[in-house]
């Protein structure tokens, strides 16, 4: 543990910081129970008292524990569970999701564009795309950054849809629109410095990013979204009987 921390380019006092905001996570100690003393913590993890100091006003400015003066530090009542967006592995799991849903939308770009890299299925279009980049925001926090690119031809039919609401819903419930295929690549990635401001994260801090492509019957890219998720905002279910 002790070599764990000093291998790390992060400064001591968030690294402790950080495994003492797990273990309550975790319920190592529980509301209303004392933590260990600066002293008990320095001496566990080979640190001075000072990094432990740091560490514990970290916990107090993020409301988690409480430190008296002569009585110790104590543990605060956990803050209220945050009702992550579940990363379906089926498209209509994700859909019946988001369905309903009305998060802010903040425009970041808004223009024709050339899809980056492959698609994960299917062909482009040779009609070309529109690109609408933008943040998502619920409860006041902004979860997501999105780049979506819709195949021009369906965009120009829903424009106004695509514009004010989440971009699956219509995708799937539309008549004139035939999804056919529909694939996610999700890696655990690490925030750059654009988006650690749009996130309010720091550069390097985890994220998850999710390419999602959709096409239709004759294997046409018709949708493809390239977002970034806070980590501390999605959760992952897999059924693996399905």
């Amino acid at each position: 543990m002790i070599d764990t921390l000093r291998q790390s380019r992060s400064p001591l006092y968030l690294q402790i910081a950080e495994i003492l905001r797990q273990d309550l996570d975790r319920g190592v100690w529980t509301e209303g129970s004392l933590l260990p003393t600066i002293s008990e913590i320095s001496e566990k993890y080979a640190v001075a008292k000072i990094t432990v100091r740091q560490a514990m006003k970290i916990l107090e400015e993020e409301g988690l524990v409480e430190s008296w003066r002569g009585r110790g530090t104590t543990v605060l009542p956990p803050p209220p569970e945050r009702n992550r967006l579940h990363l379906g592995t089926q498209l209509y799991t994700l859909v019946d999701h988001y369905r309903g849903d009305k998060p802010a939308l903040d425009l970041l770009e808004d223009c024709d564009a050339e899809v980056p890299g492959e698609p994960l299925i299917g062909t482009l279009s040779d009609a070309g795309y529109h690109l609408l980049r933008r943040t998502h925001t619920r409860e006041g926090e902004t979860y997501c950054v999105i780049s979506i690119y819709f195949e021009k031809q369906i965009f120009a039919r829903h424009e106004a849809e695509f514009r004010t609401q989440l971009a699956l819903p219509v995708l799937v419930d539309s008549d004139d629109i035939n999804v056919a295929q529909a694939r996610q690549s999700l890696t655990i990635g690490k925030c750059d410095f654009d988006t650690a401001g749009l996130l309010g994260l720091a550069v390097g801090d985890p994220v998850v990013e999710v390419r999602r492509v959709i096409c239709d019957a004759r294997d046409q890219v018709i949708y493809i979204a390239d977002v970034t998720y806070r980590s501390d905002f999605v959760r992952l279910e897999m059924d693996l009987l399905s």
